[in-house]
């Protein structure tokens, strides 16, 4: 404190520091013998998993390898790892394999052992089977050269076709030891696999085979979350490939199963026509599902009125903005999906669909749409005897369509068979009526009342018309004309002397068919004599003045033929070479079944080469006896030999005896008319 102006140091006052003495060289080196040291080891070892499998090939990576510090050229070390730094950066890229290439290469005991590792891991958990699978398959494609998204114009089960034999048989086996909780699982996860891996910019080609070969193995796992899967769709329409592939996967069910198949597509597919980016994809696959199953009565029950109105709606109604190409493509394809949707028995389901058409049926509507209702209403009505009753009942309330629909009718009246116009006519009067009644409550004004009225009178009035059977008239007029010819000629003596003969004469057109006759004849002849003269030096004339270029034709064509062979050559052998190696991929499939094969068929040769002597002489030997058989128990008495031998010769004789006499009564009343 400061007190008169003077300070005071507070505190104790410093204490004199100890005199460090200098350690000699013992006392150094017991000091450092004594200090506790640090010893360098190796890093700690890794635990192995499965995916150790799939490094096993690249070698030591960098993380593993360090630099001890015990080392005495450690500083040396780090420089030489910092100079082959750039060097491995610049290293040589490999080029991506291609698909086919990469899926033969995967061996299927590599791919058991996986399994096993797996199961031997988690032997209750299936789930994390089939998950590392599908990502040892992912893996093991990720640098393939990236296809199509929908692998447009390969087979329908590519690349799975691709796969070895083995490796199937690997796969499909898990599958059948999984419930169909599990496997519904495992495609759903695969599924938002495949999305976030492409959407890292990373392959997904093993996701696709693994859902490919599960959607065969199963087609109805894929309905089981279709809303799910069409969330996933909605959000990924602003990536085609990602859309694209979504689409793909699913529709792969429809290749075993049309029923799963033709769901995807109504659920699905359907409304992704109005995505320009994959609209063709859509109707492609229903094309090709078609395709696939010449025989569609396995999907009646499968497609409702609903869907089915939606896909008419879809494909003829402007509304829905599709290409023009892929609009005729699907009004190509609608007849069938139409007939899936009448079902089984149209005649007695078509009035379910009755009320539906005849509300499209508008004035307003597009031609195409309103020609594609109207002929389906006519159907209904034609087929379907409830779909009259069905009218009867819309009518009132309907007005502007049933006039749009009776005016059709009136168009295509002529056309319509006699007994479908009888079954029409009493709803044309209970129409008539109705117009009666609708007239008199002073309703006339509401909108196709006019149209109606006049349409169904119009339609009463060729009802009530009788037509005039002229086929029947004129098929009644022959038959009975040929009739009375033939009663004429068998009951008259000879044909000369019948009066339908006499008729014909005494009219002259017997005459007249003879001198017709005769002319012909005559006109026959000189065609025949100019030919036989003029002939030889037309064709003469002809061959000096084609000759020349048929023949220049001939050689360019032998050029030509020469040139495709020439320029095909290389073509060809690549060919040849192709299909060495398809067969050498056939046979690697399962050698052991081709090797099987061919031993047994050397054995069978030999055992063929070895009894085939034995087995004739027998045959011999039986064919001898049963002719002695014969000839003691059968040919004897009156089925001798000769004596069936003489029975055959007098019936050839019979037969031309009678033959002969048929000609020369044939003649003889010939000669008899003639005179």
């Amino acid at each position: 404190m400061a007190s008169a102006n003077q300070w005071e140091v507070v505190g104790k006052g410093k204490k004199g520091k100890p005199q460090v003495q200098p350690m000699t060289k013992s006392q150094r080196k017991q000091f450092l013998e004594k200090m506790p040291r640090i010893e360098a080891k190796d890093p700690v070892k890794e635990d192995r998993t499965i995916y150790d499998a799939f490094n096993a090939s690249d070698g030591p990576t960098e993380k593993n390898v360090r630099p001890s510090a015990g080392d005495a050229g450690g500083k040396k070390g780090a420089q030489v790892s910092k100079k082959k730094k750039p060097e491995q950066n610049g290293k040589h890229v490999l080029k991506p394999l291609p698909i086919d290439e990469a899926l033969a290469k995967i061996d299927h005991a590599e791919l058991e052992s996986i399994l096993s590792q797996s199961q031997l891991r988690f032997p209750d958990n299936q789930d994390v089977w089939l998950k590392d699978l599908a990502s040892y398959l992912n893996i093991k494609l990720e640098k393939v050269q990236e296809p199509e998204g929908a692998f447009k114009g390969r087979e329908k089960d590519y690349p799975m076709a691709r796969l070895s034999g083995g490796c199937k048989k690997v796969i499909f086996n898990v599958f059948r030891k999984c419930s169909k909780e599990n496997l519904d699982h495992l495609f759903y996860h695969c599924v938002q696999g495949m999305i976030t891996e492409s959407s890292k910019g990373m392959s997904v080609i093993g996701y696709k085979v693994f859902l490919q070969m599960l959607a065969h193995y199963k087609p109805n796992i894929v309905l089981q979350r279709l809303p799910q899967y069409l969330e996933l769709l909605k959000t990924s329409q602003n990536r085609p490939a990602q859309c694209l592939s979504i689409l793909w996967v699913l529709g792969q069910c429809g290749i075993t199963d049309l029923r799963c198949g033709l769901r995807v597509w109504l659920d699905i597919m359907l409304p992704c026509l109005g995505i320009r980016s994959v609209a063709a994809y859509p109707v492609e696959y229903i094309e090709n599902l078609f395709q696939w199953h010449k025989y569609t009565q396995e999907a009646y029950k499968e497609m409702g009125m609903r869907d089915y109105f939606h896909v008419l709606d879809t494909v003829f109604s402007p509304n829905v903005a599709i290409p023009t190409d892929l609009r005729k493509r699907l009004q190509a394809v609608y007849p069938d999906i139409r007939t899936i949707a009448y079902g089984a028995n149209p005649s007695s389901n078509l009035h379910n669909f009755f009320a539906s058409y005849l509300r499209r049926a508008e004035p307003s509507a597009p031609l195409i749409m309103k020609q594609e209702v109207l002929s389906c209403l006519m159907q209904c009505l034609v087929k379907d005897k409830q779909s009259r009753s069905t009218w009867c009942q819309m009518y009132t309330k309907h007005l502007r369509q049933s006039g749009v629909l009776l005016q059709h009718l009136l168009e295509n009246w002529d056309h319509l068979s006699t007994a479908n116009r009888q079954m029409l006519r009493e709803m044309l009067r209970s129409f008539s009526v109705t117009n009666e009644e609708l007239a008199s409550q002073g309703r006339t004004s509401q909108e196709g009342f006019e149209l109606c009225n006049v349409a169904t009178q119009e339609l009463l009035q060729k009802a009530n018309q009788s037509r005039f059977l002229w086929g029947f008239l004129i098929f009644f007029s022959l038959s009975v004309l040929v009739a009375v010819v033939v009663y004429d000629v068998l009951t008259s003596p000879n044909i000369r002397a019948s009066r339908t003969v006499k008729f014909v004469e005494d009219y002259g057109l017997l005459n007249a068919i003879e001198q017709a006759w005769n002319r012909i004849t005559v006109f026959g002849n000189v065609v025949i004599g100019w030919c036989r003269q003029n002939f030889p030096c037309c064709f003469h004339h002809v061959q000096e003045t084609l000759g020349p270029w048929v023949r220049q034709a001939w050689q360019l064509s032998l050029d030509f033929g020469t040139y495709i062979v020439n320029v095909s050559h290389p073509h060809r052998l690549w060919a040849v070479d192709k299909m060495q190696q398809a067969l050498q991929w056939v046979y690697s499939l399962s050698p052991e079944s081709w090797e099987q094969c061919r031993t047994w068929l050397w054995l069978s040769w030999d055992y063929l080469k070895d009894y085939t002597h034995w087995i004739w002489k027998h045959v011999l030997h039986l064919l001898f006896s049963l002719q002695h058989w014969l000839e003691d128990h059968v040919f004897i008495g009156n089925f001798t030999t000769d004596k069936l031998q003489q029975t055959a010769v007098w019936g050839v004789e019979q037969m031309q005896h009678y033959t002969v006499s048929f000609f020369s009564w044939c003649s003889q009343m010939l000669s008899a008319g003639g005179k």
